[in-house]
């Protein structure tokens, strides 16, 4: 059948024209006409032969994906970039230096080994990662991680010493308390990079898994992150020097008996294997603080590579933490991620490339191997007055909810989860609740997806819900039901009711109603073929016989008056009855463009919603199934005598004009029930 002439609108001007004449196209014409497969003629062998084959391209392109500095650093602008990146790299050094002091306090370890975390793993990031802007080392939720698990596998209780062997007088061996908490942090970072190394191998880059992790933890991160503005950054970089001179030049730590940094070791530290015995006890918590950093870091890593117009990939991002943590926990270095006010720093100073970030680990190296003792004299409390200001970004994100009222009640849902769960079950698992919440609001969003009833636009050939647009009318006998989700077991009930709702079709009600009819069919029938009871007498005199008058059969009447009737028409019992249509909908469309996938329930479900319609002479077809969908179909045996690959089309458009054909044929022997 042609497709309907659509008239050129008179303000068409100098638009381009679309004008397709082609046949109406179903799955069964393009399988056998249109689209042949490309046949794999390779062997098993073969595949795996050319799957570890070995050549300069596969090593190089194997080298860049590795070391992705390797793509960018060779053709470095150096004229263009090198001055921002300078002045971004010595900005960002001067806020890492205090900060990594103070969150090696939040870590229970001695403030040096906060200048450690600044130093390894920001050299590291710059070979590995991908992303320009983010600045790695410490950060406050990752180093009260640490500290609580370091605080919990070494008390203090447990260095508490007698003085001359009298329990009277006691004293804490600091030393060996704070050698204990380092060697609990430094393995805890040792396993937190196995695993993120690990959870990159087992999430390749592109199943549908990796997808949904890395989504889940961006969007719980991405409400979470809260940048600082620039008077708090002027804040972190004067209150820490004025604090210095003011304690350096009091002597308040000889006077005043105030906590200081302390001692600062000039020199970095020779690597030494972690005492991994103290494994068992720590992994619940380094799987916590592996999807923690990596949730903060990509969730920056993604925000900064939008807003600068390049991307970032990440499974590369676990790499990169990965061997960040694994290789500098070897030189005494405890968990690291992102920072957000340091990468804010970063980006608004003018940093372009991953140079920044090694410039200021070269400001860190700079301190720790000569000029150390200068932040000896460092009060703890302005180290603690740092903390205070970064967290108050933090809470500044109240006023988000307003926003978040108004565009997004299921992001408003999963900021309080999260700020919830945060506060009641502490960092670690407060974020890996919120992470599974949101994981749960996706599996809600398609569980309930948004559904409507499409009309075609005039002289368009577009469909859009009638319930929407004015311009959108429906065809007459057709319901085309559209869903924005795939169809799988979390909602394939939800999907068959929804679709019987908007239809306005109700298979069994139409069933019930056609039974009731059919029982009252059967009750009038045998009321017309029950024979009269009245008779006639008569006597014929002549003869003196006696006759009997009695109507003849319904047949013998038909046939007198000339009429020729069926006799199966007269006993429902052995034979059909033709009924009316008891609906005005003769054909259901299912537009499935918006499918993704389908699963065996999900296929299940929909195959006996066609046989349930077909027995009410209601056509059910399926239009804009993508390949991929229809390779599953296949999968799983949809397909039968039944169900032919003839009620699927590629459009909706070519439903719509088969079923407007297939309505006007007359009833065939199938149409019988």
């Amino acid at each position: 059948m042609e497709p309907e002439n659509e008239s050129v609108p008179e303000d068409a001007g100098n638009q381009l024209m679309l004008r397709v004449e082609r046949p109406v196209y179903d799955e069964r014409f393009l399988r056998a006409k249109l689209l042949h497969r490309k046949e794999d003629n390779t062997t098993f062998c073969q595949r795996l032969a050319d799957r570890f084959r070995c050549s300069s391209m596969r090593v190089k392109a194997a080298a860049l994906s590795f070391l992705p500095i390797l793509t960018w650093l060779p053709s470095y602008p150096v004229k263009q970039y090198l001055f921002s990146d300078v002045i971004s790299g010595l900005s960002t050094g001067v806020v890492q230096l205090p900060q990594g002091l103070a969150y090696a306090l939040l870590a229970a370890v001695p403030p040096v080994y906060g200048l450690y975390s600044s130093f390894y793993p920001v050299l590291l990031y710059t070979l590995f990662g991908t992303s320009r802007h983010v600045s790695i080392g410490t950060f406050a939720v990752i180093s009260l991680m640490i500290g609580g698990v370091a605080v919990r596998e070494a008390p203090e209780m447990l260095f508490v010493l007698p003085i001359n062997g009298s329990n009277s007088s006691l004293v804490l061996n600091e030393e060996a308390l704070n050698a204990r908490r380092v060697q609990v942090a430094v393995v805890l970072t040792t396993m937190v990079g196995i695993i993120q190394v690990w959870l990159c191998a087992n999430l390749p880059h592109r199943t549908s898994g990796a997808r949904l992790y890395h989504s889940s933890c961006l969007t719980c991160c991405h409400l979470s992150a809260q940048v600082l503005t620039g008077s708090e950054n002027t804040a972190i970089l004067w209150a820490p020097l004025c604090n210095l001179w003011v304690s350096y030049g009091l002597l308040l730590s000889e006077k005043y008996n105030v906590d200081i940094v302390g001692e600062i070791p000039r020199g970095l530290r020779a690597p030494t294997v972690p005492d991994f015995s103290l494994v068992p006890n720590l992994i619940p918590d380094a799987f916590a603080v592996a999807i923690v950093g990596f949730s903060m870091t990509i969730s920056l890593a993604k925000t900064f590579a939008l807003k600068h117009g390049y991307s970032v990939d990440g499974n590369q991002e676990l790499i990169a933490l990965g061997l960040c943590n694994f290789v500098s926990s070897f030189f005494h270095s405890f968990a690291i991620t992102s920072s957000m006010s340091r990468s804010l720093v970063q980006e608004s100073t003018g940093g372009k490339t991953q140079i920044a970030g090694l410039l200021s680990s070269l400001i860190v190296l700079l301190v720790v191997l000569a000029i150390g003792f200068v932040f000896q004299p460092l009060p703890q409390t302005a180290l603690a007055a740092i903390i205070t200001v970064n967290l108050v970004g933090m809470f500044k994100q109240f006023r988000d909810i307003p926003s978040l009222w108004r565009t997004s009640k299921i992001e408003l849902a999963i900021w309080l989860v999260s700020f919830k769960a945060s506060v009641l079950l502490g960092l670690d698992y407060g974020l890996l609740a919120s992470i599974a919440f949101a994981v749960i609001t996706v599996i809600y969003r398609t569980q309930r997806p948004k559904s409507s009833i499409l009309g075609h636009i005039t002289n368009s050939g577009l469909y859009y819900g009638v319930d929407e647009y004015e311009e959108a009318s429906e065809y007459e006998g057709i319901k085309i039901f559209h869903s924005n989700s795939s169809i799988y077991f979390a909602n394939s009930d939800f999907y068959v009711k929804e679709l019987k709702e908007k239809t306005g079709v109700n298979s069994e009600e139409l069933q019930a109603a056609r039974k009731a009819k059919r029982k009252q069919k059967e009750k009038e029938n045998k009321q017309q073929n029950s024979p009269l009871q009245i008779c006639a007498k008569y006597k014929d005199e002549t003869e003196n016989v006696t006759h009997e008058v009695v109507p003849s059969s319904n047949e013998e009447q038909g046939l007198r008056n000339g009429e020729l009737e069926d006799k199966s028409s007269e006993s429902t019992t052995e034979h059909a009855v033709f009924l009316e249509p008891l609906s005005s909908v003769h054909s259901i469309i299912l537009d499935w463009t918006t499918a993704s996938f389908i699963d065996s329930v999900g296929a299940k479900a929909i195959k006996q919603v066609m046989k349930e319609y077909a027995l009410v002479d209601v056509r059910v077809v399926i239009a804009g199934c993508n390949r991929s969908v229809l390779a599953e179909l296949d999968a799983l045996q949809f397909f039968t005598e039944e169900i032919s690959t003839d009620m699927v089309f590629p459009t909706v458009h070519d439903a719509v004009l088969h079923c407007q054909h297939f309505s006007s044929r007359p009833p065939a022997a199938s149409d019988e029930v």
